[in-house]
């Protein structure tokens, strides 16, 4: 049986655990064995400590795992999840393969402009707040690094949930 981890910001929900609990549930029913950032072992520790703790726990994780599985939707603005970045590049660079998925797959400077505010710039290019160009206008709908790593790997962004890539994998065999 695969073993597949479970990236995103799930964990940051009220009922995470319960979410979570579903997720591993559904994965079941189509023949796999999960893993949540939830089932590190981590200790009472505080503060960086704890932190650090998950840090350590969350790669082991990944390290068992043979797929990983990227919720790649917005997350407290305009892109994907700082974490769950992370764990798909770091995934990629263990050679996993690496599935993810979003409900919305417009270019990324439009899913940006409908979550943040922006203006017109001379550039023809449209700006944020902070400074910075949209002017990454390939065609993507998450950022290059991570959506060429999910597709380099072997895997596949899709639109949807987790349901539509574990019946991906299915068919992929």
């Amino acid at each position: 049986m695969q073993t597949i981890y479970l990236a995103g910001p799930e964990v940051f929900l009220p009922n995470a655990l319960e979410v979570l609990a579903d997720a591993k549930k559904l994965c079941e029913k189509f023949g796999f064995d999960a893993l949540t950032p939830f089932d590190g072992a981590v200790t009472d520790q505080v503060k960086l400590a704890k932190a650090n703790q998950i840090f350590k726990e969350n790669i082991l994780l990944i390290q068992r795992s043979d797929i990983i599985i990227a919720n790649c939707n917005p997350f407290r603005g305009a892109c994907v999840d700082d974490g769950t970045a992370f764990e798909i590049g770091y995934a990629y660079g263990k050679g996993k393969r690496v599935f993810g998925y979003l409900k919305d797959n417009r270019s990324l400077p439009e899913i940006v402009m409908s979550n943040i505010s922006t203006n017109k710039h001379d550039s023809g290019y449209a700006i944020d707040q902070d400074g910075y160009l949209l002017n990454e206008d390939f065609g993507n709908s998450i950022n290059l690094m991570l959506e060429f790593s999910i597709l380099d790997s072997g895997g596949s962004l899709v639109l949807g949930n987790l349901e539509t890539v574990l019946k991906l994998i299915q068919t992929l065999g």
